[in-house]
């Protein structure tokens, strides 16, 4: 058994140790480490219901007052 600075805080681990006792830095891990997949935030696919009716609502009503304004211009 050797003693082994711990990359994460330095402090002096046991190679044999399964994790850093002071900070929990995975020395010599029992499970493989995995790293997680993040799904992307700005992804189309990920829109909600509600982000795309909102979309559309917005869409819908700026058409309605580009319509009124255009109505109140040419009727004056």
């Amino acid at each position: 058994m050797a003693l082994i600075n711990c990359p994460e805080c330095k402090s002096e681990v046991s190679d044999k140790a399964e994790k850093c006792p002071k900070c929990a830095f995975p020395i010599n891990p029992s499970e493989p480490i995995t790293k997680k997949v993040v799904k992307e935030v700005g992804n189309k696919s990920s829109e909600g219901l509600f982000l795309k009716t909102l979309n559309t609502g917005c869409f819908v009503l700026i058409l309605i007052i580009i319509f009124i304004i255009t109505f109140i211009i040419f009727s004056s």
